[in-house]
């Protein structure tokens, strides 16, 4: 009863069986496997079977009718990935294709991923290619972004050259001539960038006014006395002078694997789908990306994360039915017009279905009925259709997906909650306070009346901060964590948190945002009303302080190069303190930026999610950034919840001294309450201190992984963390 109620497609039934308290149970889980590593789903989906045998619950697994769609997701992610599977790298550039992907992807079973994006700048480097620093399930999600986007790429990458004072080109109406420079030497950038043109191609005009113009080039033709003419789909404006163009740009057609449908609202195969092949390199291409986005859609399940365009029912139903041929009733609802029109082919005289097949060239011998059989059949399941289901079920256990339907299938893989103005996100949310945070009422308000005042705009760019992407997940199902990780304690210092900027890790959706209500208090500007009480200046000064600061924040974020320098994992995304002026048209990425300027702002900050001190070999720049506060930047290894959860920022910052830091010293001391954890130990029950982070206990402390300490040693190293503290 429970697998027919499964596959139904009708929603109703389907809810009419859903147990919440197994979706309960199954959400439990939720938590652990964001934060995942490799292999951490099949250790999870052994909890979930451990627990059912101690409880006696049935094998829900086998039962996942029972399960609304968020917990069926969590059960399938963790069903999919086989016990013994490694991970699976992927290296691509951020504005990556699909076919970067053709040699990267799983072959038999899905994995979970490890994605990176190449950058110039990179502090890492895999697979013989430099990259950024991020990892975790932050880089999953904008991993699938990437791929989204390529799928619904019409264009491809700009080509741009500056036009400031370029000669040899003249607007003619429609067309742009082109003269080739009379004094020799290299041709202008601009000159030749325009040359290369082709047919297809969309040029971009960009003027010192701010205005811009697109057209389309048509052809390039020789002009008659000399030069060529750039042949354009529509004619300039007679007011627009190649004497103000500041820079040329160029893109190249792309083809986009789906387009929006209108008898739906979503997307649906592109014309394109039907020109697979392997007749030449444009045929392959497309075949490559339907086949991969198929494996896509797999692993996108098997690693938690969703595309970011909305596909119908209809796609997933023939997806999962692989041998259904589609028919003519199943154009109802999705374009009823073509059906209607279909429904009249049928009934056409034969003296005008004749005609018809003489104007489309259809062969003499087709029916009414083929006829509609093959239009119904070339709409529905084209061949990137075929592509997809291939690459689809060379990953997908058809076991597991057994009890899955078309319309679970869609709420795991596609977007259910669009972002508007009155989306809440505490609606959207679980929105969890950690510690200080939750203590600290007046911050907690400001927050939340500078979050339920973004528009929709901005909250797009604070999902973007948090989580990595702009699609909000469905309610309920993930958590969103605020902490305050950062000390300050004198009154300069307080002063001094006042600049900082907010900080996300897109991997665990938590923010970190600096203590501005007590630096405000501790600044001496406002007068004090007792615990946790503010008086309306302060309240007021609050809440434009966090605005201001948030609000630069989610604007200027960039990359992840912060935890790189440190080697942890966890991603994190920061805001650069200030927008610094372009550098050079053409300029490569490692060229220094003359607009760049050191901020004076303090906190994490600096372009590209770097301080502004960075040294080539980026070792300072987690505590340059936060030097004038006096806090060593202590973090351990991403992967090791213990050590993770041990030496938090929170409670190993408060070792900060002006006077002694880790930087000045080249090695910091041990933590003391570690230290004093380690002496408690009974001689019996000795063991080795767990590995720490080096940026803690130094190198000689690694030397020593898996051998007893020595008590005099640990004394030792209590009295050298003590006076480093006092």
């Amino acid at each position: 009863v429970m697998s027919e109620a499964a596959r139904s497609s009708t929603a109703p039934s389907v809810s009419d069986h859903v147990v919440p308290a197994l979706d309960k149970i199954i959400l439990l889980f939720q938590r652990a496997f964001v934060g995942q590593r490799a292999g951490s789903a099949a250790k999870q989906l052994q909890q979930l079977r451990e627990l059912e045998a101690e409880t006696g619950l049935p094998r829900v697994q086998e039962h996942l009718g029972l399960l609304s769609g968020s917990a069926k997701s969590l059960l399938l992610a963790m069903m999919l990935v086989p016990e013994d599977a490694t991970p699976t790298t992927v290296v691509l550039p951020r504005n990556g294709s699909l076919n970067d992907l053709k040699e990267q992807l799983p072959e038999t079973h899905a994995t979970i991923l490890l994605p990176y994006f190449e950058a110039a700048a990179g502090t890492k480097m895999v697979q013989g290619r430099r990259v950024e620093g991020g990892e975790g399930h932050g880089l999953r999600k904008e991993f699938f972004t990437t791929m989204s986007a390529d799928a619904l790429r019409k264009w491809g990458l700009i080509s741009a050259a500056p036009a400031v004072g370029v000669t040899g080109v003249i607007f003619r109406g429609g067309r742009v001539k082109l003269l080739p420079p009379e004094a020799p030497g290299p041709m202008p950038p601009a000159l030749q960038l325009l040359l290369s043109a082709k047919p297809g191609d969309r040029v971009r005009f960009v003027f010192t006014d701010g205005q811009e113009v697109e057209r389309v080039a048509t052809s390039m033709m020789a002009a008659p006395d000399t030069g060529s003419f750039l042949v354009l789909d529509k004619a300039l404006e007679d007011k627009l002078s190649p004497e103000n163009l500041l820079r040329c740009e160029l893109q190249n057609p792309s083809l986009p694997l789906f387009q929006f449908h209108r008898g739906t609202g979503q997307h649906w195969f592109s014309a394109h789908a039907s020109e697979l092949g392997t007749a030449n390199q444009r045929q392959q291409d497309l075949t490559g990306r339907y086949f991969a986005l198929g494996k896509l859609l797999v692993l996108a399940i098997a690693n938690h994360c969703k595309l970011t365009f909305t596909l119908p029912e209809l796609f997933f139903r023939f997806l999962v039915k692989r041998n259904s041929t589609p028919e003519l009733d199943d154009l109802k609802g999705f374009d009823n017009v073509l059906h209607a029109s279909m429904r009249k082919c049928l009934k056409m005289k034969p003296g005008q279905f004749k005609q018809l097949k003489e104007v489309e060239s259809l062969p003499e011998a087709m029916t009414r009925e083929d006829y509609v059989t093959d239009t119904v059949k070339d709409i529905l399941t084209p061949l990137g259709m075929e592509e997809v289901r291939r690459g689809f079920w060379s990953l997908a256990n058809p076991d597991v997906l057994r009890d899955v339907s078309p319309l679970d299938l869609r709420q795991v893989l596609c977007p259910t909650v669009q972002v508007s103005e009155d989306m809440g996100i505490r609606q959207i949310f679980r929105v969890v306070f950690e510690d200080d945070t939750s203590e600290c009422q007046p911050l907690v308000e400001a927050f939340w009346s500078v979050l339920d005042g973004l528009n929709k705009a901005e909250k797009k760019r604070f999902l973007m901060f948090v989580t990595g992407i702009e699609t909000p997940p469905e309610p309920g199902t993930e958590q969103l964590t605020v902490q305050l990780p950062f000390s300050a304690f004198t009154k300069d210092e307080h002063i001094s948190m006042l600049g900082m900027l907010p900080q996300a890790h897109t991997c665990t959706n938590t923010l970190e945002l600096p203590n501005y209500y007590e630096a405000l208090q501790e600044s001496g500007r406002f007068p004090t009303q007792g615990e946790g009480k503010a008086s309306k200046a302060l309240a007021a000064e609050l809440k434009r302080l966090l605005k201001e600061k948030l609000g630069l924040a989610i604007s200027e974020t960039e990359g992840y190069e912060l935890d790189a320098t440190g080697g942890a994992e966890n991603c994190v995304t920061t805001p650069s303190s200030s927008r610094p002026a372009p550098g050079p048209i053409g300029a490569p990425p490692w060229a220094p930026n003359p607009g760049l300027q050191q901020s004076g702002s303090i906190g994490i900050s600096g372009t590209g999610g770097r301080s502004s001190a960075e040294t080539e070999s980026g070792s300072e720049s987690q505590s340059a950034s936060i030097a004038s506060l006096n806090i060593p930047t202590l973090k351990s290894p991403a992967g090791d919840a213990e050590a993770e959860s041990q030496f938090s920022s929170r409670s190993l910052q408060s070792l900060a001294s002006p006077q002694i830091t880790g930087r000045q010293h080249g090695q910091a001391k041990m933590d003391v309450d570690t230290l004093l954890e380690s002496l408690e130990e009974t001689p019996g029950s000795a063991k080795p201190v767990s590995d720490p982070p080096s940026r803690v206990f130094g190198s000689e402390a690694r030397q020593k992984q898996g051998g007893s300490q020595d008590v005099d040693k640990l004394l030792q190293d209590l009295d050298a963390a003590l006076t480093t503290v006092t």
